[in-house]
């Protein structure tokens, strides 16, 4: 089973692409289990909430890869983001949530050129904290020597460059 990971800052657009993605190979995409929790519970999120939210993503995408199709799931959200979350809500990351045991095949990485579209649990509307954001995600994925494809661009070319890196990458998964 092959797993593409969508990654980046809040309101990029990780969201609708995983499901644009899910529905084009024929899929599942996990949602983002920390988005739930704190519709939930708020998001003045601190360690034990982020531990809750690894452990729920952890659930949500093992009974994800039961019912993915074609070989391929796509997350909208894993622990490498939930590590980067306890950087900047709790300014530090304790081991346990640095530690990454079963990381994505593949990374999209989500670009700040979108608008920022704000909700109830939205924190960094503004566009200096969202690059910084963006640089954060970005270096966590090569501090890993994570692989990764950058997505920028209108809802149409996001679409055409994720399939065709996913494609490139995993010759056997087709869509339907």
């Amino acid at each position: 089973m092959r797993t593409v990971c969508l990654h980046g800052p809040e309101s990029t657009g990780k969201t609708t692409l995983a499901t644009q993605l899910a529905e084009h190979f024929g899929t599942v995409a996990v949602p983002e289990y920390g988005r739930i929790y704190c519709e939930i519970f708020g998001n003045e999120c601190d360690l034990e909430d982020l531990r809750a939210i690894r452990r729920g993503e952890d659930e949500l995408i093992a009974a994800a890869r039961r019912k993915a199709k074609n070989n391929l799931l796509i997350l909208d959200t894993d622990a490498v983001m939930t590590a980067v979350w306890a950087d900047v809500l709790l300014s530090h990351r304790p081991p346990d949530l640095d530690r990454i045991d079963d990381p994505a095949d593949l990374y999209l990485l989500c670009d700040i050129d979108v608008p920022f579209v704000a909700d109830s649990i939205r924190y960094f509307p503004d566009q200096a904290t969202r690059a910084k954001m963006f640089a954060q995600t970005r270096r966590e994925l090569e501090q890993r020597k994570l692989p990764y494809v950058t997505i920028t661009g209108s809802r149409y070319v996001r679409l055409k460059t994720a399939v065709d890196a996913i494609t490139s990458r995993f010759p056997e998964v087709a869509a339907p």
